[in-house]
């Protein structure tokens, strides 16, 4: 059925969502006084309040007959009873119902339309002060409801954030997408390729527009980045993704693209994101931290080690004391190793060792990741935060507000993890130290590459300009020392050992799930975490998850349960958060418990989740950022160690399983670690090196700054 406009009254609100400004209410049409029940988006809605409402009547599968609201205006109303309802609501605080009366009594039906032509009417109007009468003019002013900009914007298919997003950032939103509605795409962050496609169709753009075609571009180079990781795309591989583009004509594309700074072109290498000129900022500012330091006597560090491992009841080997001294030496030092190898219990000693030689200064210690952070501040007894919350992160512009304009107070930097830090994040962080400011890199570069453009660890490693410490004893000899010396194994790539708290269970990939349930019956659900490399599957996340779920927290009278899409939140369930919220301190992959859901009211539907240093309240807009945690991916373990990890390698992940995943993925056991699946599959696949190495320039930039 084609759309209907339709003049009626809201009557009462029956459901509101304030979050996403979703409406169902009972409407009556202003002509003929029909009743109906409406559904949509309605801005800040009032009862009594006419609305011009555009949409269509549709057969609801649960609620029957309803009108689907596209978009709604605000009519200033005209009858009495609505006139007065109108003037005493919240748009105009201090008016009373005996004012809004003698305003309709003086003025009559059109008093409204007469005030806003000429707001001195209202001197008219008997016993109205200077006071009420500036707040009906600046509450009648104010008053647009959804306005015809946003009644345009709804129409060319934008959702309520998209409008708000455009509103935000331009004064006009109606003449810049006319003039070019890609412009919004390049400009605001959040406001994606797509949302720019509904604004191009819904304005009739030509299909053969070159303003398409560069933003199909720009979209295609920033996806293959994320996609492959690599910070630059060659012009060849973004030609084999435009079968009907020649090379001339891509290079106009690029031009274009150039010209307005969205990418940026050397010679036949394609950078999004400013990944350009973030590599370049990156070599800029290591070189600047790399200045000679007051270097401590051989003599006064040997001696403050020897009560550092007497205090701590340690033995450094000769490998950790030369970290140890590199560090003291030298303004930027990098510790890299395996699990098992004293990485940790270095950073210990180098950080009792700063305070005992310089108390007055002040060192700072942070990890991608909220877990990551944790477990450095509890293993190394030292404060510590994630990267994003160090920077304080903005997530709505996606922007740090610490940087060169206002440098972080610190004198040691020491990042923990850092195989998992991007490019970006790098660039961010270092554009934050002050000039005076020593840095400590930590990580394990067998480890998972970042989600993110680069490999900023693999670079500055193999830039051979900056000193690296190479950990590679093991020094783990009680429980679960077999997973060390597995992780060896892989590293080194000699045959693979299975003893020592490693333990290979060999199962067909329809008996993983059984195995696993069996395996953990009588395990506490604090103690274990199940890893499997991808989702879908009778061996995949989402399956174990439901098995899981069933056997640890299955349904009960006396729990709570809300269910989101197919998935049935359920109190007492281990759940993942899927994005950061630095206000909350909870980051994207944090691990929390349901410890209430209070589903009373639909309106009001709302899960709480405990995830040990504190407690936050997710509404129902905010539950897709909740997944189960029974079972997680090898990427979302990262950075985190368990007690107990059972493992899956099945045959039908293959196209996943490689080297550096399944050393991520064992490496996340302490004391026991369980591989299910298929031998020969994880013997053959741990040989198996990156199928794609990531490209980027990162290497070349710091070796030509140094030089």
């Amino acid at each position: 059925m084609d759309k209907q406009t339709i003049k009626a009254s809201l009557d009462f609100i029956i459901f509101e969502n304030q979050e996403t400004h979703y409406v169902v209410g009972s409407f009556s049409e202003t002509e003929t006084y029909h009743t109906f029940t409406g559904a949509g988006r309605l801005q800040n809605p009032i009862e009594d309040q006419e609305y011009e409402l555009v949409g269509r009547y549709i057969t609801h599968p649960k609620y029957g007959s309803q009108f689907q609201i596209f978009s709604a205006q605000k009519i200033l109303p005209k009858k009495e009873r609505a006139i007065v309802h109108f003037l005493t609501s919240d748009v105009f605080p201090t008016i009373g119902k005996k004012t809004a009366q003698a305003i309709y009594d003086t003025l009559g039906e059109e008093c409204l339309h007469h005030i806003i032509e000429d707001p001195g009417k209202l001197d008219m109007v008997p016993g109205l002060n200077a006071k009420k009468k500036e707040i009906i003019k600046e509450g009648l002013q104010s008053f647009d409801g959804f306005n015809e900009t946003y009644v345009r914007l709804m129409e060319l298919g934008l959702d309520q954030k998209k409008i708000e997003l455009l509103e935000q950032a331009y004064d006009n939103v109606l003449d810049v997408i006319e003039e070019d509605c890609f412009r919004p795409y390049y400009e605001i962050y959040g406001f994606g390729y797509r949302s720019a496609l509904k604004l191009a169709d819904g304005l009739e753009m030509d299909k053969k527009d070159t303003r398409r075609m560069d933003a199909y571009v720009y979209e295609l180079t920033r996806n293959l980045s994320m996609a492959t990781g690599n910070t630059y795309i060659f012009k060849t591989s973004l030609l084999e993704h435009l079968p009907n583009c020649s090379i001339e004509l891509l290079d106009e594309i690029l031009d274009r693209l150039c010209l307005h700074k969205s990418l940026h072109v050397d010679e036949n290498k394609v950078y999004p994101f400013g990944l350009y000129d973030e590599e370049i900022e990156i070599a800029k500012i290591l070189s600047h931290h790399q200045f000679k330091v007051d270097t401590l006597s051989k003599k006064d560090l040997d001696k403050k080690i020897e009560e550092v491992e007497f205090a701590y009841n340690l033995q450094y080997d000769s490998v950790q004391k030369q970290a140890i001294e590199t560090f003291f030496n030298h303004s930027i030092c990098i510790i890299n190793g395996g699990p098992g190898t004293g990485k940790t219990t270095t950073v210990k000693g180098i950080l009792a060792l700063y305070n005992a030689f310089y108390p007055d200064s002040k060192v700072q210690l942070c990890a991608p990741t909220g877990r990551a952070s944790k477990r450095l501040s509890q293993l190394a007894y030292a404060d510590s935060k994630t990267i994003h919350s160090l920077l304080k992160w903005n997530k709505d512009d996606n922007t740090f507000s610490k940087d060169e304009n206002d440098p972080l107070e610190l004198d040691v930097l020491i990042i923990d993890e850092f195989s998992m830090v991007d490019t970006h994040l790098f660039c961010s962080l270092l554009k934050a130290l002050p000039d005076h400011a020593r840095i400590l890199m930590i990580g394990d570069e067998d480890q998972l590459e970042s989600v993110g453009p680069g490999k900023v660890f693999e670079d500055i490693i193999s830039s051979q300009v900056f000193p690296v410490i190479h950990l590679e004893k093991i020094f783990r000899q009680k429980n679960g020392s077999g997973i060390v010396t597995l992780a060896k194994e892989i590293r080194e790539e000699t045959t693979c050992t299975y003893e020592d708290g490693v333990n290979f269970i060999e199962e067909s990939s329809q008996r993983i799930l059984p195995t696993i349930q069996e395996l953990t019956k009588d395990l506490d659900l604090n103690d274990f975490q199940i890893l499997s490399p991808m989702y879908k599957g009778a061996a995949g996340i989402d399956a174990i998850n439901v098995a899981m779920q069933e056997q640890f927290n299955p349904g009960s009278i006396n729990k709570q349960e809300l269910k989101v899409g197919t998935t049935i939140f359920r109190e007492d369930d281990k759940v993942m958060l899927l994005k950061n919220f630095p206000e909350e301190d909870v980051y994207n992959g944090d691990i929390g418990y349901i410890i209430e859901i209070d589903n009373s009211s639909k309106a009001n539907q709302r899960i709480s989740v405990d995830f040990g240093n504190r407690i936050v309240d997710f509404t129902y807009d905010f539950l897709y950022y909740l997944k189960h945690a029974y079972c997680i991916s090898v990427h979302k373990a990262q950075g985190s160690e368990y007690d107990t990890v059972c493992c899956v390698v099945d045959q039908n992940s293959l196209h996943m399983l490689e080297k550096r995943l399944l050393y991520t993925g064992i490496s996340r056991a302490k004391k026991q670690l369980f591989i299910i699946g298929q031998r020969f599959v994880f013997e053959k696949q741990v040989r198996l090196k990156n199928r794609r190495i990531r490209q980027t320039t990162l290497k070349k930039r710091i070796q030509d700054y140094i030089r």
